[in-house]
């Protein structure tokens, strides 16, 4: 049973909720049901069958399977759509649309036509034992993710995120020799299990027998949209079947399968949504209700981004979603008969419950809520989280295990200061530390400020405001936006910066990330400084899949990579790491103040704090040590440098030399001690 009144009526009928109706003066929709066959693949249809009004609820049309006259249907898995007059400004006509509340698509079995509006997969739907259940398109019904020992899960400031688009987890080629990325759930999985070869990963020795990501020390996996989205063979945001996991990357099952390997490894899930704009079936269905098109509504407040005066919302080839429109209709999530509705905030409430109940989400990242646009529906959406979270748990669960994230490029803190997120990316960070490993300042700051406020983002004014709390702020060196001024990949950043030592660079960068207030996120990649190899029009979102075959390079890729781990299993179990606490002790002015000092965690009360010192500069430091003034109990003889791993004597505690854009991470903490 699932919080959501619509999915459990589909357990007894075919159901399609279509606010505008009102009663039953449109024509009625029709369910097209067939079987399909494989070799070639081919639809058997079986018969149409209207829907009829419910009635009491408004806008909900429905078809019992005992009406289904003369009984065709048997036990097995059958494939359907709705038949419905579209609704859009385009107004096609008939056509045959996706149930929009389906839990498997098979593009497999198609409308035909060349054009992309009306190219809809079929839905997938079983019936056993008198009743429709939710399968894969083999027949399968997914086994739900057992429950999670909540204690092995990581708290919110212990974080390290992997942000993986699914589907760039492998090089392939396409019939024309181009690369395509044909990565699935179990490629992904192979990622966290030695004993899975992946789909396509049999080939690569980097990841085959190896759990890779295991072996970074990652506690949490970003999955970029896992939902359905139109387009095959190439990442992208195009969500149209936001029920069903995506065609490309696999079934339900599949991604259980993952869910269950991560969470038994004490990593959480986190998942992408795509909410500004979609390319779903209520497109046609009932357009007027679920979407708008801004340029069509200059004067609709609802057509204009947040926090960018006079833009208009983008669809970027879809359809915004309408969130300013209140109809009285049957309440899709409630179930009340005819009530005052936000049909789109009901519609992403649904699917929500979706995702948090049967694939056990730890948290989501909301994309481009400045194209969502709507504070109120975003904060009711981030509420609703909250409640089936803690429904998992029985009303018990760990607040400090769950969070919901917002990117908004123009950071408006004030989403997070009035609860309606609780964290955003941090752009800012990016900025800075690019700016730092070449030597520069940025935002307005001397150099000395770029770097105190790119390790501590609670020292950062923006609009007026500051990050109340270290979780409130997501880090990234590189994200999968790569469009604009110094957004690439690492790697690619350096090189076209005139830096070739490309190695002890992105170390520095990792050592900031992983120290720094804030939750650190690593793109997919950056862990072992892969490259662009296609992406040349930095115009454009990232397009090239991950070559994890790079990361076995015998070299500098794959010591980087160890650097990486080490640093990652330092940050997710230093308590000093998880607290906010920083204070610079030593900023050496007779170098421009490019070589500083600062700890890391609260000092006093026998706290085991973390001391960095970094060399921001071409030059070595000179001779056989390096001072640094006011370290604390420099007397200690149980320091040690973490990214080396090595004991650090008494006599050399803050007297190490430093190499030229070196980072040492020093601790008199050990784990389990």
């Amino acid at each position: 049973m699932y919080p959501v009144d619509i999915l459990n009526r589909r357990h007894e009928r075919f159901v399609l909720w279509i606010p505008r109706s009102g009663s039953s003066a449109i024509p009625p929709p029709v369910l097209v049901i067939g079987t399909a066959s494989r070799n070639p693949d081919a639809f058997n249809e079986i018969g149409r069958f209207p829907l009829a009004s419910s009635g009491t609820r408004v806008g909900l049309w429905e078809l019992a399977l005992e009406t289904i006259s003369p009984s065709f249907l048997q036990d097995g898995v059958y494939h359907y759509w709705f038949q419905v007059h579209d609704t859009s400004p385009e107004d096609r006509g008939t056509m045959l649309v996706a149930d929009p509340f389906a839990f498997t698509v098979a593009y497999s079995v198609a409308t035909p036509s060349a054009d992309n509006a009306r190219y809809q997969p079929a839905s997938v739907i079983k019936l056993r034992d008198g009743r429709l259940w939710n399968c894969d398109i083999d027949g399968t019904e997914p086994q739900l993710p057992s429950a999670t020992d909540q204690a092995k899960l990581p708290r919110n400031n212990h974080l390290v995120i992997y942000e993986l688009p699914t589907s760039w987890a492998k090089v392939g080629n396409d019939s024309r020799g181009h690369d395509v990325d044909v990565g699935t759930f179990t490629d992904v999985l192979a990622l966290f299990s030695a004993d899975t070869a992946g789909d396509r990963f049999s080939s690569i020795a980097a990841v085959r027998g190896e759990a890779l990501l295991s072996k970074l020390g990652i506690n949490a996996l970003e999955l970029l949209p896992a939902a359905d989205a139109k387009v095959k063979d190439e990442w992208g945001y195009a969500t149209a079947h936001y029920f069903a996991t995506d065609y490309d990357l696999g079934s339900s099952a599949d991604m259980c399968r993952l869910v269950n390997t991560i969470h038994a490894q004490g990593i959480r899930l986190f998942t992408d949504v795509v909410m500004g704009f979609g390319h779903d079936s209520y497109s046609y269905i009932d357009f007027g209700n679920f979407h708008i098109r801004p340029t069509l509504e200059r004067d609709n407040p609802d057509s204009y981004q947040s926090h960018v005066s006079g833009q208009l919302r983008d669809g970027y080839g879809g359809n915004s979603w309408r969130f300013i429109r209140a109809v009285q209709s049957y309440d899709a999530e409630t179930g009340a008969s005819s009530s005052t509705v936000q049909p789109a905030w009901v519609f992403h409430r649904c699917h929500l419950a979706r995702w948090m109940m049967d694939f056990g989400v730890d948290g989501l990242r909301l994309d481009s809520v400045n194209n969502i646009a709507n504070h109120d529906f975003v904060r009711s959406y981030k509420e609703r989280c909250w409640e089936l979270y803690n429904a998992r748990y029985g009303g018990s669960a760990d607040p400090s295990k769950f969070l919901v994230i917002g990117e908004e490029l123009s950071m408006p803190l004030s989403t997070v200061h009035q609860g309606t997120l609780n964290s955003l990316w941090n752009e800012l960070w990016q900025t800075r530390l690019r700016a730092v490993i070449l030597g520069e300042s940025a935002g307005g700051d001397n150099f000395e400020w770029t770097v105190r406020k790119l390790v501590n983002c609670k020292l950062d004014n923006i609009h007026g405001t500051s990050f109340a709390d270290g979780v409130q702020a997501v880090n990234y060196i590189t994200s999968h936006d790569i469009e604009g001024y110094r957004k690439e990949r690492l790697y690619n950043f350096l090189v076209n910066n005139g830096i070739w030592d490309v190695a002890k660079r992105a170390k520095l960068a990792f050592a900031l990330l992983l120290t720094s207030v804030g939750i650190p996120m690593i793109f997919a990649g950056e862990e072992f400084a892969d490259q662009m190899d296609r992406s040349v029009d930095l115009g454009k979102k990232q397009s090239d899949p991950v070559n994890y075959s790079r990361k076995n390079d015998g070299g500098w890729r794959q010591a980087l990579f160890k650097y990486v781990a080490t640093l990652v299993n330092f940050r997710t179990t230093c308590p000093a790491l998880g607290e906010d606490d920083t204070n610079f002790f030593h900023v050496d002015s007779s170098r421009g103040g490019r070589i500083m000092a600062w700890r890391r965690g609260r000092a006093g009360d026998g706290r085991l704090p973390v001391v960095a010192v970094a060399n921001f500069s071409n030059e070595n430091t000179p001779g056989h040590e390096y001072l640094v003034p006011n370290w604390p109990d420099r007397n200690r003889a149980d320091w040690r440098e973490v990214s080396q791993g090595r004991s650090v004597p008494a006599e050399w505690v803050g007297r190490e030399p430093l190499m030229a854009w070196e980072a040492k991470i020093y601790t008199r903490w050990t784990e389990g001690g």
